[in-house]
């Protein structure tokens, strides 16, 4: 009932979308794509007028009023990407819209039929909008199907008005919850990263290192231990040959501590030039590991090196929170990076302060 609330009370992503968009250059091919789809949409609404089994009388102008709606809202996306008011808007009016004209259709078959628009509705409030939205988008679409199913059950033929309804519940539920999972998915991978190095950042790292705590406790593995990394003289290097080569050497050192972490270790830049490395493994074993990442690391071009401090934490005891283990091990591991900085840097030191 938990997951039902958070996921319930969870805000749209409609602005990190816009951005994720934009970042890759693909606003305005998207804007572009909304906008076809909307005026092919438009289109399919008025072609509807014309059979016999559509609108009949009054209620063909109706149809056509909202193909024109649909018609501006082609033209708003051509213009540019919406705001997430406009969005919204256009998302409830659409939704409405198409139960309305679902409803208008003559034949109950055809009713059906223009139902599934509500399939690509509903992914698009689902990638975009809050989960209120998308249940309301989903119920409407629902209950509008169920409308054209039972008609059809009225008019004697029960067995395809089910079978229909269920197809549309089907497509209903898949498609659309489907597109919200993976948005999600998107926008955890894109919080957890770090743009410049592809590193996971701070967020992600504490993530993945309470899973991997937790993993270790389960499997009986005694500790959790932490490389951290601090790069020497790196302001220097900033200032004397520009932010761009720093960058340069960012991306470079986080290459070589991806191709030095071997599999079941986690690698990530969380701050400006440090990284943390860690690992379920004693802190005699992460020494090791640190050796090899010191090496690696002052093989760059630029022959900048790093200071590196080791520490673990026992993880058979999760009372304390993993958390607190965390914190725990970063902090004496940062303690020991220190010491190897103000010891020349390039080098290693080992805490015991754990």
């Amino acid at each position: 009932m938990n997951h039902i609330r958070g996921w319930w009370q969870q805000p749209d992503r409609y602005d990190w979308l816009a951005r994720y968009l934009a970042k890759r250059r693909l606003l305005r091919i998207s804007s572009a794509v909304m906008a076809t789809i909307m005026a092919v949409l438009a289109v399919a609404l008025a072609l509807t007028t014309m059979s016999p089994a559509g609108p009949e009388g009054s209620a063909r102008p109706v149809v056509w009023v909202i193909a024109a709606g649909f018609v501006g809202v082609a033209a708003a996306y051509a213009r540019r990407w919406p705001t997430r008011r406009q969005s919204a808007v256009f998302s409830i009016c659409g939704c409405a819209a198409l139960a309305v004209v679902a409803v208008l259709q003559s034949d109950p078959h055809a009713g059906l039929l223009t139902c599934w628009a509500f399939v690509g509705l509903a992914a698009y409030v689902a990638s975009a909008h809050s989960p209120r939205l998308l249940v309301l988008t989903v119920t409407i679409a629902l209950g509008t199907a169920a409308a054209c199913a039972v008609r059809m059950g009225v008019d004697g033929d029960v067995p395809l008005g089910v079978a229909t309804l269920l197809m549309s519940i089907g497509g209903l539920l898949t498609v659309p919850f489907g597109g919200h999972i993976l948005t999600r998915l998107l926008w955890n991978d894109a919080v957890s990263t770090d743009p410049l190095t592809g590193l996971t950042n701070r967020r992600g790292f504490r993530r993945s290192a309470h899973a991997l705590i937790t993993e270790a406790a389960q499997r009986g593995s005694g500790s959790f231990s932490v490389v951290m990394i601090d790069l020497d003289g790196f302001k220097r290097l900033n200032d004397t040959l520009g932010h761009a080569v720093g960058d340069r050497v960012l991306v470079d050192v986080a290459g070589r501590l991806r191709a030095a972490c071997g599999s079941g270790m986690i690698s990530a830049r969380v701050g400006g030039e440090e990284f943390v490395v860690a690992q379920a493994c004693p802190p005699r074993e992460m020494e090791m590991v640190a050796r090899r990442l010191c090496a690696a690391i002052a093989a760059n071009p630029w022959h900048v090196t790093a200071s590196l401090g080791v520490a673990g934490v026992a993880v058979q005891d999760l009372a304390a929170g993993t958390r607190t283990l965390i914190d725990r091990a970063i902090a004496a591991a940062d303690m020991a990076m220190y010491e190897a900085k103000r010891a020349g840097g390039n080098q290693i030191r080992q805490s015991d302060a754990a």
